[in-house]
């Protein structure tokens, strides 16, 4: 039996975002209806089209400051299960914990008083990362979801304003969901949490992507190779993973309505990702653009570590979409976009 009831109300933060718009598609598409969150109704439009045939069945609210106390009060009424993805992901950091850690924590813990101070809430999700649980590890080892990235708020405390960063980012995602597990512990809700941990998000953009510039952060690191304004092949990271955005959404759904993913963190990963085999497969799909050749098929340095979602897998039902098929439907949309930009 479903934890929220079918047909049931959804409210989806941060509808407008690359993972939430495909998380709010496939709960319409499994006869949910859905409440959006956007910080304006303008920034909705293209959505409001794109589920169009849906009709009553998403409605769009504003809330235009996840940080405020009680910002969330009015959107989570009638609602019986909440995805929570908004959340702050850039890399415009001046001062770490102003722009970065104390904006995702706030945005949460409101969510979550707004949720524990309403009747008929089952269960809410909440879009972690990947970035609450790495941290340096040697080669070969098997990150899990028992996994914390302490070391980034490490980082942050003893460098201040000159962390880098991608570090910062990682210590926001990373307190964001420690806050989350302490609420659920001290506070005791009526819900039950479930964390979502995605790797490297590729896949098909769902969203208006106005320019290059709005491209979604993780997608936006592929497309500098289908763009050729690489001339060169990334190393990478030993702990770099991909996982596709609908595997992402699927997961947010399942754990909607599983009763048994209840109060668990999901790593979705697909599994190990190498930059060079992402330029190797835009290379074969696109022949004639500048894609850097690199070292054609040497896709394993040999200090790469395991990050594979196995609890997704086992317990959600998530099927990983494998690279090559990821890749090959991120690039068809980025073409698309290309033209649409160059109409402009």
């Amino acid at each position: 039996m479903s934890v929220v009831p079918a047909g049931s109300k959804i409210l989806v933060t941060g509808i407008t975002g690359f993972i939430a718009a495909h998380v709010a598609e496939q709960l319409l598409a499994a006869g949910f209806r859905v409440r959006g969150t956007v910080r304006s109704l303008a920034k909705a439009e293209h959505l409001k089209q794109r589920f169009a045939s849906y009709g009553d069945k998403v409605e769009f609210t504003v809330v235009e400051d996840l940080e405020k106390d009680g910002g969330f009060d009015e959107a989570v009424k009638g609602v019986a299960g909440i995805a929570h993805v908004a959340s702050p992901f850039h890399y415009k950091v001046e001062d770490p914990w102003k722009d970065l850690i104390n904006p995702a924590v706030r945005g949460t813990l409101s969510l979550l008083e707004a949720a524990a101070a309403t009747e008929g809430i089952h269960r809410v999700v909440i879009t972690s990362s990947f970035a609450a649980i790495a941290h340096p590890a040697a080669p070969g080892y098997k990150f899990t979801e028992e996994d914390w990235n302490n070391w980034a708020l490490k980082e942050v405390e003893e460098k201040g304003k000159d962390v880098a960063p991608a570090v910062a980012y990682r210590a926001s995602k990373a307190e964001a969901e420690r806050k989350t597990w302490t609420f659920v512990k001290e506070r005791k809700p009526k819900f039950d949490v479930v964390t979502i941990n995605p790797v490297f998000v590729f896949g098909p953009i769902i969203t208006d992507v106005p320019s290059p510039d709005a491209i979604p952060t993780s997608v936006g690191l592929l497309y500098k190779y289908l763009a050729g304004e690489h001339k060169s092949i990334d190393a990478g990271s030993p702990s770099n993973a991909f996982v596709d955005v609908r595997d992402v959404a699927k997961a947010h759904v399942e754990a909607l309505v599983r009763p048994e993913a209840g109060g668990q963190r999901f790593l979705t990963s697909a599994g190990t990702l190498s930059w060079q085999e992402v330029a190797d497969i835009l290379r074969e799909l696109y022949p004639d653009r500048p894609i850097p050749k690199g070292n054609p098929g040497k896709i394993r340095n040999g200090d790469e570590t395991i990050v594979y979602g196995e609890r997704a897998n086992k317990v959600l039902g998530i099927d990983f979409i494998q690279l090559k098929q990821s890749v090959k439907d991120t690039a068809e949309i980025l073409v698309q976009l290309e033209k649409k930009w160059a109409a402009r």
